[in-house]
C-alpha cells in the first residue's frame, strides 16, 4: 500500500520535509540540519513527519511509494574544501587549463563591487594541485579525428604516479574528447580493469560540450565530491532499509529532474544547487494552475536568498554555472543567490563604519543568537524577532522557544557601535538585508531586459513572507504570492516532490544553414538511443516519457549561442527552416527585434534531447482549514503583538491572525501579521492581503500607497 509521496530538502539551517497523501493533503515537517552527518537530519525530518501524522516511522516508510531528496552534501564539501584529493589526467601540452582559468578566475561569478575592487580580488582556490596534474600522449583534432593514439603504457604510469603521491580519486579530460571520446573510453577500460577501486570521472561523459577548461573542471569537481556522496548515499540507503523502506531513493538534479541514488554516485556534480531548483519547479507548476506565466521566484532560507525568473511559464535553464569562481559545464535551472538569509550575520565594516549583512552565516550550528545554541553575533532573524515580527513562543509551531532578551542584547550591542537605538539598528539590519534581495532581483530582471512590474513575485522559504512586502515595493511589484500559506516554508522540498524522472542529452555538431536534414535526424536518433538505454536501466517505462528536442544556434561570427525549440515528428527538409525560425524568434525575444544578422549566416552547434514524464505531477495542495467566508470578510484577530514599523517610526499593537484559521475570501489591510507554524506573513502598512480558494495568500500594494 503506497499512500504517501515524500520529499526532503536539506538546507543550511533546517531540513524540510513534505508528505503528500493520495488525496493531495500535505503534511509539513522540519528539523534542524545536522552538518556533522546530514543523513541524521534527513531521518529526523522523517520522524517529525511521522509524529505529525500520528504514526511511527516504520509505518510511514512502509506506506511510502516515492521518496525524493535534494541534498547540500556536495556543495557543502565544495565550499568547506573537505572533498577528496584529485589527480587529473590531461592531454600532453594541456595540463595548465585549470591554472589559466580562461583568464577570468579573479572576477568569475563575483558581485560588481568585488570586480571593481580588483586589488582585493584573488584567484579561486584550486580543487587540484598542479603537481597532481599529469599529461599523457594522445591527440584528437577539432574534427574528432585521431591524430596521435593514446599511449596506454604512459597512461598506466600516470595513474600509478598519481596514486603513489597521495591522490584519492582521478579525473580524466582530454582535448576535443567531446567530439570523439574514444581515448576516454580506452582510459576507462584500462582503469576499470587494473584499478577497479579508484573513483574516476570522465569529462566527456559528464559534459559533451566544447570548453577544455570547464569540462576538465566539471570532471575534477565530480571526483572531488564523489566519495563523500557515495558514502552519504550508502549511509542513507542503509538507514532507510533498516527502518523498513524498500522502494527507490531519488535525488534531485540541478536541471530539475530526478535520478536514482545509484546514478548519483557516478554523477554527484549534478546535485549541486538542486535544492533551490525545487522551489522554482513548484512556482512554475503552481503558477500554471492559476494563470501566472511570469513569476519571480524568491526563496529566503536560513543561509541565502535565492532568485529565479520564470518567463512565459518556463523555468530558465543555462548550460554553464560558476561554482566557487570555477566554470562548470552543468545544465542547471538558473538560480542565483546572495548571502541574505535568516541566519546571515550583521556586522560593521571597519573601514567605512557602515552596517553590513552577510554573506557570512550563523548556519545551523550555532544559528542565530535567539536560538540559544551559542551564537553571539546578531543575524537577520534576531532583528526580525526584536522588531516583533516573529512570535518567540510559537516558532516552528512551538517546537522551538526563541530567546528575545539574548537577541535584544546582541542587536543592541551592534547598535551602540553604530550610534543607533535598539529598534533603529534592528530596522537597519532588515533594510540592508532587503536591499541585497532587491538588488539581486533587479540584476535578474532589469539587467536581463525584464520589467519586474510585469511579474508576480512568489515569496517562500522560512523568511520569504516576512520580508517580501518590503523588498518587492522598491521594485514596483504590485502582487506577491505566498504559496499555500505555511507550505511556503518548505516550498523547495514540495517542488522536489513534483519533479519526475528527467534527463538531458546533447550532441556537439557544427552545421551552417541551410542544415542537412539527414544529419540532424541521425543526431537525434543517436540521442534517443542513449535515452532509451538509460530509461531501461533505471526501470522507467519508455511510453510514460515525453521527448522534447532543442538545438543551440548562433549567428555566424558570434560567440554565444541560444537554445531554440526543434519540431517533433519527422525531421524533413521543411523542418530545417522551422528550426531557423524558432532560433530567430527566441533571439529576438531575448535581445530585441531586429538586432540579429541572418545575412551573415546561422550556425547550429549542438543538438539536445530532453526526456521528462509525459504526465507530470501537478501542484495539488490543500486549501485553508477554515470554512469559506463571504468575499472581503475581515476575521477577528487572535491577538496583538507589539511591532516596530519603520514606516511609522514607532511601535504599535499590531493585529495577529492564525493563518490556518483564515477562510478563503479573507481580506486584511496592513499593518497585520499572519502566523503559521513554520513562517509568518508580514503585511506591512500600505499592503492588503487576500486568501484565495486554493490557499494562496495574495499581498497587493494599495493604489494610494
Amino acid at each position: 500500500m503506497s499512500d504517501y509521496r515524500i520529499s526532503i530538502d536539506i538546507g543550511g539551517t533546517f531540513t524540510d520535509c513534505t508528505i503528500v497523501a493520495g488525496d493531495g493533503t500535505v503534511t509539513i515537517a522540519k528539523s534542524p540540519s545536522t552538518p556533522h552527518d546530514f543523513s541524521r537530519g534527513f531521518i529526523d525530518a522523517l520522524e517529525a513527519g511521522a509524529r505529525t501524522l500520528g504514526i511511527d516511522l516504520g509505518e510511514l516508510l512502509e506506506r511510502t511509494g516515492r521518496l525524493s531528496h535534494g541534498t547540500t552534501v556536495g556543495i557543502n564539501a565544495v565550499v568547506s574544501r573537505t572533498g577528496s584529493r584529485v589527480g587529473l589526467i590531461s592531454t600532453s601540452g594541456h595540463g595548465d587549463a585549470l591554472r589559466i582559468l580562461n583568464n577570468t578566475g579573479r572576477t568569475n561569478g563575483q558581485p560588481v563591487e568585488r570586480i571593481l575592487d580588483y586589488a582585493s580580488s584573488s584567484l579561486p582556490e584550486r580543487f587540484v594541485r598542479r603537481a597532481d596534474v599529469v599529461e599523457v600522449t594522445e591527440r584528437i583534432d577539432a574534427f574528432g579525428d585521431v591524430i596521435v593514439p593514446l599511449d596506454l603504457d604512459e597512461l598506466r604510469a600516470a595513474v600509478e604516479q598519481l596514486l603513489g603521491q597521495g591522490c584519492e580519486t582521478l579525473a580524466v579530460s582530454y582535448l576535443w574528447s567531446h567530439l570523439n571520446p574514444v581515448h576516454e573510453d580506452q582510459t576507462r577500460a584500462l582503469l576499470d580493469r587494473e584499478f577497479p577501486d579508484v573513483y574516476v570521472s570522465y569529462g566527456a561523459r559528464l559534459a559533451q560540450r566544447i570548453g577544455e577548461y570547464p569540462r576538465a573542471a566539471t570532471a575534477v569537481l565530480n571526483s572531488y565530491i564523489g566519495p563523500l556522496m557515495r558514502d552519504y548515499v550508502t549511509r542513507l540507503l542503509d538507514g532507510l532499509r533498516e527502518r523498513g523502506y524498500r522502494d527507490r531513493l531519488l535525488f534531485a538534479q540541478c536541471d530539475g529532474g530526478l535520478i536514482d541514488a545509484t546514478d548519483v554516485i557516478a554523477r554527484p556534480v549534478m546535485t549541486l544547487e538542486s535544492g533551490p531548483v525545487g522551489g522554482v519547479i513548484a512556482c512554475a507548476k503552481a503558477g500554471a494552475e492559476v494563470g501566472h506565466a511570469n513569476i519571480i521566484a524568491a526563496d529566503m532560507g536560513g543561509t541565502t536568498f535565492d532568485v529565479s525568473v520564470i518567463a512565459d511559464g518556463r523555468p530558465p535553464v543555462r548550460d554553464g554555472v560558476v561554482i566557487e569562481q570555477h566554470d562548470l559545464l552543468l545544465r542547471m535551472v538558473d538560480v542565483e543567490s546572495v548571502g541574505a538569509g535568516g541566519g546571515s550575520l550583521a556586522w560593521v565594516d571597519e573601514q567605512s563604519g557602515a552596517l553590513r549583512v552577510g554573506p557570512q552565516s550563523a548556519g545551523a550550528a550555532p544559528g542565530p543568537v535567539c536560538y540559544g545554541r551559542g551564537g553571539t553575533q546578531p543575524t537577520v532573524t534576531d532583528a526580525d524577532l526584536v522588531l516583533g515580527l516573529l512570535d518567540p513562543d510559537h516558532f516552528l509551531g512551538g517546537r522551538m522557544q526563541l530567546d528575545v532578551e539574548a537577541a535584544r542584547a546582541a542587536v543592541g550591542a551592534l547598535g551602540e557601535r553604530l550610534g543607533l537605538g535598539l529598534m533603529e539598528c534592528a530596522a537597519g539590519i532588515q533594510e540592508v538585508a532587503d536591499s541585497l534581495m532587491e538588488d539581486k532581483i533587479r540584476s535578474m530582471t532589469v539587467a536581463r531586459g525584464h520589467d519586474p512590474r510585469d511579474f508576480v513575485l512568489y515569496a517562500f522559504g522560512g523568511g520569504g513572507a516576512v520580508h517580501a512586502g518590503l523588498f518587492s515595493r522598491g521594485l514596483g511589484i504590485r502582487r506577491v504570492v505566498v504559496p499555500v500559506g505555511d507550505l511556503a516554508s518548505v516550498w523547495s522540498a514540495y517542488g522536489i516532490g513534483l519533479e519526475g524522472y528527467g534527463r538531458s542529452y546533447e550532441l556537439p555538431t557544427f552545421m551552417k544553414s541551410p542544415f542537412d536534414a539527414a544529419t540532424v535526424r541521425d543526431g537525434y536518433g543517436r540521442l534517443e538511443a542513449l535515452a532509451r538505454a538509460d530509461a531501461e536501466r533505471s526501470e522507467v517505462a519508455w511510453d510514460g516519457l515525453r521527448l522534447a528536442r532543442t538545438a543551440d544556434l548562433k549567428y555566424s561570427l558570434q560567440v554565444y549561442d541560444v537554445e531554440a525549440d526543434v519540431p517533433g515528428g519527422s525531421l524533413e527538409n521543411g523542418a530545417m527552416q522551422a528550426i531557423v525560425d524558432s532560433f530567430e524568434g527566441t533571439y529576438a525575444r531575448r535581445f530585441g527585434e531586429g538586432v540579429g544578422y541572418p545575412e551573415g549566416g546561422i550556425d547550429l552547434v549542438a543538438l539536445r534531447l530532453l526526456v521528462e514524464p509525459a504526465a507530470p505531477l501537478r501542484a495539488e495542495t490543500a486549501g485553508p482549514t477554515g470554512a469559506a467566508s463571504e468575499n472581503g470578510a475581515v476575521p477577528t484577530p487572535s491577538g496583538t503583538r507589539e511591532v516596530y514599523w519603520p514606516e511609522h517610526g514607532a511601535s504599535s499593537a499590531t493585529p495577529v491572525h492564525r493563518g490556518q484559521q483564515l477562510p478563503a475570501g479573507t481580506h486584511l489591510v496592513g499593518p497585520a501579521l499572519v502566523d503559521y507554524p513554520d513562517t509568518t506573513v508580514v503585511l506591512r502598512p500600505g499592503l492588503t492581503l487576500t486568501v484565495e480558494p486554493g490557499g494562496n495568500l495574495i499581498m497587493e500594494l494599495e493604489e494610494q500607497a
